[in-house]
């Protein structure tokens, strides 16, 4: 069947092994076969799940199941993707009561490009009092190139916690835009720790000189992950400027502000 349905075309419903197979054979065949194909191909066979139905269960399951099978069930929309799909995922992460499924249903929705605007996310994973992961900063990555202005408007916000507002500062750096850079200059002087070390991850990741004149005094932070990751904007952005004062880290009481110090003399050293 897998033979039949990429030598097809467009007459895969009408293959020999298409029609006798059952319709759970047919959806385990188109759905290891979006995974290796790219463009038109795919788009072909993700439309033809939906004309033949094979979604009908899973798009069940999605929404009124046990938990267990309700996530088997989104992983499986979410590996073939295409509007049904999308629907429901997003109506999974908008709807569905359990924090843990609307963040699964978020991560398989940054798969498919099609994460909601970054204030939705926000309200729909309960971020503003939930513990900020790895995960979420993924997120947020993502959504960069996609939401880059409701993106920029809730940096700008004076209303969000710390740490929420840390995310949405590290997310700035993906947008790859630098007109970022003044909403970094100014989260560089935030109180809060987290919110520094975003704005220097997200100038790193920009990596404009003009971000050199409050990186600088960030090596003198007195916060040790501070100082450690301004050290390594230095380095990375080939900071030179900041050599005297790496210099001076050589001898902090910090093991690993020495270590970052140490290594970013020897790589600014020799440029």
């Amino acid at each position: 069947m897998t033979r039949e349905i990429m030598g097809a075309g467009e007459n895969v419903a009408a293959s020999p092994a298409f029609r006798q197979a059952r319709p759970a054979e047919r959806l385990a065949a188109i759905s290891h076969l979006v995974q290796l194909l790219r463009g038109e191909d795919r788009d072909r066979l993700v439309a033809l799940t939906e004309e033949q139905g094979l979604l009908k269960d899973a798009l069940r399951r999605a929404r009124r199941s046990q938990q267990r099978q309700q996530i088997d069930a989104l992983r499986l929309l979410g590996g073939i993707g295409g509007d049904q799909a999308v629907t429901t995922l997003d109506a999974v992460l908008r709807e569905d009561p359990r924090l843990d499924t609307r963040l699964e249903a978020a991560s398989l929705l940054a798969r498919l490009d099609a994460l909601p605007q970054p204030d939705e996310l926000i309200e729909h994973l309960a971020l503003r009092s939930a513990r900020i992961t790895p995960l979420h900063r993924t997120l947020f990555r993502l959504i960069a190139s996609r939401h880059p202005a409701e993106l920029f408007a809730l940096a700008r916000s004076e209303d969000l916690p710390p740490a929420v507002r840390a995310l949405v500062i590290d997310a700035l750096g993906w947008t790859e835009d630098f007109s970022a850079l003044p909403l970094l200059a100014a989260a560089a002087s935030d109180p809060h720790a987290p919110v520094r070390l975003a704005a220097l991850d997200s100038a790193t990741k920009l990596g404009h000189s003009g971000s050199a004149g409050w990186i600088m005094p960030l090596l003198r932070d007195p916060v040790p992950p501070v100082r450690a990751r301004a050290i390594r904007a230095c380095q990375i952005m080939r900071l030179s400027d900041g050599l005297p004062a790496i210099a001076e880290l050589r001898h902090d009481p910090s093991p690993w502000v020495r270590l970052r110090a140490q290594q970013a003399q020897q790589v600014l050293g020799t440029a």
